[in-house]
């Protein structure tokens, strides 16, 4: 994948982030990578969270300060009636008789950030009462980054019950909508109250799963509200999922897709696509679709869009990621036909007040004593990816029972653990995606091949081994010329013999190489297998200062 960073080229591992795009920025310029990390800003001018997703072609430009604060919300709430300082104007398809309105507040990327669901219930049920028919859209991603909704007894429910609680009418697909792969995914369509759409995928008719091209609806004063859900698409003609959860789907472009569906204009008095996309790609969308498109409410990037952005007279909306902020929309048809768009940026995050009956629910999925079991101790702290991801390979080596374990850069999710007790709960934030632990059997040669081929892929980082140590000789542009292979006590390995490999899943599929063995799935996840090895081990020794990979 391609961006740029300051109008620096670089080259990115599909699924980058935009964090992974600034360290390798500083990287790529020999300079140390500051600590925090600055804010980002798009080619457009809006801030984008460091955890949003990038998608080829992305620009980013970092800042040394930051914004203005957006005034609170219950500012926000007691000014609604002065909203119009932020709108357009746009002729509707036919006049009506009288002025008529449709009220949107939208969300996206919640990535099952249910604590803050308290406040996005008050703030919903205040602006109800000022606006009774509005309704509650989200743009994808309402799945995976919170173990008590990702490790349920039905993965993904506690956020469909929320949503459900909180009156949601529309969701568009996004990429994590697939991490409960798809009889998950199929059932929890099923119990959501709200309907999912997304026209540029399709599900064979066995898996029986409810998500729909598009939906029109019908507000109480008559406006017709026609909604196109699309979702992007990496380079590989998938989401950013794993294959296995999305290997009974079909995907299309959305941008060869969305042009079929502008007869959804001529049939509603707004159009409006809900997607999936990231704000670049919704700009795109926006300057090559026929004219009619009204709106578009966007998520994938986690942008904050705080000012009006229109292009090709196309409004163009997103608010970040994980409730910390929300949209509303108001969509006035006047009576000469014409339409005014207004749109304002509602903080979420900082309001003080919440809703009882939400909290009650979120508190009884948040006492999960499960999630909460103390499995060891922790003898000192980590203090780097790096030390985490030795004590990854580690436990994954030992849960396993193999000779060598590696585990990719990008699966090491956080970057700190405190010494002490260790609970179920931090093993799922250090390792959250559900992927199987594999064994496969390679010579050492073919761990050579492995990690010459997983550099590119991790973006220029060297996989993490337990069981071997790596030397890796850089070439003067940075590129990987060599790795030496060498045991725990420093001697060269064996090229022509062969070991016991574990990896996950992951690694299986997208690191391409010459081997014999496919490898053989233990049907567990990799954070269970780490589980179950820490209640065995119970005291977890120091990797202060450990150091697995020398680079010349």
């Amino acid at each position: 994948m391609k961006i740029t960073v300051n109008n620096t080229p670089l080259e990115l591992h599909e699924g980058a982030k935009v964090q992974d795009a600034i360290v390798k920025y500083y990287s790529h310029s020999g300079k140390k990578v500051p600590v925090p990390l600055p804010a980002a800003e798009d080619r457009y001018g809006n801030t984008i969270a460091h955890d949003g997703e990038l998608t080829d072609g992305n620009a980013i430009f970092l800042k040394t300060e930051t914004g203005m604060p957006l005034p609170s919300v219950v500012f926000v709430l007691l000014g609604l009636g002065l909203l119009c300082a932020c709108g357009t104007g746009k002729k509707a398809a036919s006049a009506s008789h009288a002025e008529k309105e449709a009220v949107i507040f939208a969300v996206n990327d919640m990535h099952a950030t249910i604590d803050n669901f308290p406040k996005l219930a008050w703030i919903v049920d205040s602006l109800r009462m000022v606006y009774p028919g509005m309704l509650l859209v989200a743009a994808g991603d309402n799945q995976t980054g919170n173990p008590v909704n990702d490790q349920f007894p039905e993965k993904g429910l506690p956020m469909i019950e929320l949503m459900n609680a909180v009156d949601f009418n529309l969701s568009a697909v996004g990429n994590h909508e697939f991490d409960s792969r798809p009889k998950g995914f199929s059932s929890l369509t099923h119990k959501a109250n709200f309907s999912f759409i997304c026209a540029n995928t399709t599900a064979p008719d066995s898996l029986g799963i409810r998500i729909s091209p598009y939906k029109i609806i019908t507000l109480s004063n008559g406006l017709k509200l026609a909604f196109i859900g699309l979702l992007i698409i990496n380079q590989n003609g998938i989401p950013d999922s794993h294959p296995d959860n999305v290997k009974s789907f079909s995907f299309r472009s959305p941008f060869d897709t969305a042009p079929e569906y502008i007869y959804l204009k001529d049939q509603s008095d707004i159009f409006i696509a809900l997607t999936h996309l990231g704000f670049e790609n919704d700009v795109r969308l926006a300057e090559n679709m026929p004219a009619g498109l009204d709106l578009i409410i966007g998520g994938h990037s986690h942008t904050k869009v705080a000012k009006e952005q229109i292009f090709n007279n196309v409004l163009i909306t997103q608010a970040e990621n994980k409730l910390k902020y929300g949209t509303l929309i108001r969509l006035t048809v006047k009576s000469d036909g014409s339409l005014q768009r207004h749109m304002e940026l509602i903080d979420i995050r900082n309001t003080k007040n919440e809703n009882a009956t939400i909290r009650a629910m979120v508190d009884k999925y948040n006492d999960n004593p499960v999630l909460n079991q103390v499995i060891a101790t922790a003898s000192d702290d980590f203090s780097s990816y790096e030390e985490l991801g030795y004590f990854m390979a580690d436990a994954q080596r030992g849960a396993a029972r193999a000779d060598i374990a590696l585990v990719n850069p990008g699966g090491v999710r956080i970057d700190h653990l405190p010494k002490g007790s260790v609970t179920v709960m931090n093993i799922y934030q250090l390792d959250p995606f559900g992927n199987d632990l594999v064994v496969t059997t390679l010579t050492g040669s073919e761990i050579r091949a492995l990690m010459l081929s997983a550099w590119q892929i991790d973006d220029k980082s060297p996989v993490y081994p337990s069981g071997i140590r790596t030397r890796v000789r850089l070439s003067a542009d940075g590129n990987m010329s060599d790795v030496t292979l060498l045991t725990d006590s420093g001697a060269p390995l064996d090229m022509n013999k062969t070991f016991t490999v574990a990896m996950n899943n992951y690694m299986t599929q997208v690191y391409r190489y010459s081997h014999s063995d496919p490898g053989r799935s233990l049907y567990i996840s990799t954070a269970d297998a780490t589980i179950g090895y820490l209640k065995e081990l119970k005291n977890i020794g120091s990797y202060r200062g450990e150091k697995r990979v020398e680079t010349e």
